[in-house]
């Protein structure tokens, strides 16, 4: 049976996409600059960035439960795909990455591009996920993928920032979900005891992040605080900082 011209599409996607992994690693790694979550193999793509900064060394972990067909393997290129089940052999792989890095740098953190997009509440499933990744040796969960912000969670004295939203959004702008609307997240630390994450509301307007202000400002400052309280993590406004501030 001939295939689909569909299918052929299909394939001839998948090789484009790999393609373009490869040339992206070939670039960034030439220009200089750490990545995570991508390579040439499985091997790759799941080792850690490190780095260091004023005598500390820093580490990053990247992984993606989105497209699993661009998931690499010691044969293609790809990217370092995770399902957010505990016991999958993929997720052990990501802990026992996490567990090792964790021995050899100061700070860590895991970045995951996972979840469906929209919904302001993280999936139930990422709870128990990122605070195992904590639990693991991270000192940062930085999550992103949903076009949308979502709560952070205070566990074990660190953060779990389960969905970052969207700073240049390419997607047409939803009137209830309002993926226009973030922030900029800063999170102040000396590398061993956190301080203080602070928030600036942002607001996208022609693919430009800018801050926000008036009544964006005051809705944005708003829906973080409810999402917050809703696991447990007080914050305060300060307006003289046009911040949030989330303090442990």
């Amino acid at each position: 049976m001939k295939p689909s011209r569909k299918s052929f599409l299909h394939i001839r996607g998948q090789i484009r996409c790999l393609f373009s992994t490869m040339q992206m690693c070939v670039f960034v790694s030439a220009a200089g600059i750490h990545y995570a979550g991508a390579g040439n193999t499985i091997s790759e793509a799941s080792q850690p960035a490190i780095w260091e900064m004023s005598g500390k060394k820093i580490g990053l972990i990247a992984f993606t439960d989105n497209e699993p067909v661009w998931e690499a393997t010691q044969e293609q290129p790809g990217v370092f795909y995770v399902p957010i089940t505990l016991k999958d052999k993929r997720a052990e792989r990501l802990f026992e990455m996490v567990r090792k890095t964790k021995e050899v740098v100061d700070f860590l953190v895991v970045s995951a591009h996972w979840g469906p997009n929209w919904g302001y509440s993280p999936p139930s499933e990422h709870i128990p996920f990122a605070q195992t990744l904590i639990d693991e040796g991270a000192d940062v969960i930085f999550g992103h993928s949903g076009h949308v912000i979502r709560g952070i969670e205070i566990y074990k004295d660190k953060p779990i920032m389960y969905c970052t939203g969207d700073f240049i959004d390419d997607y047409a702008v939803d009137e209830s979900e309002r993926n226009d609307r973030s922030f900029i997240f800063i999170l102040e630390t000396d590398l061993h005891t956190k301080f203080r994450l602070l928030l600036y509301p942002t607001i996208i307007t022609n693919f430009q992040a800018r801050h926000a202000k008036n009544n964006d400002k005051r809705e944005i400052v708003a829906r973080m605080q409810e999402l917050c309280t809703k696991l447990k993590t007080s914050t305060t406004w300060a307006d003289y900082l046009l911040s949030k501030t989330i303090r442990w």
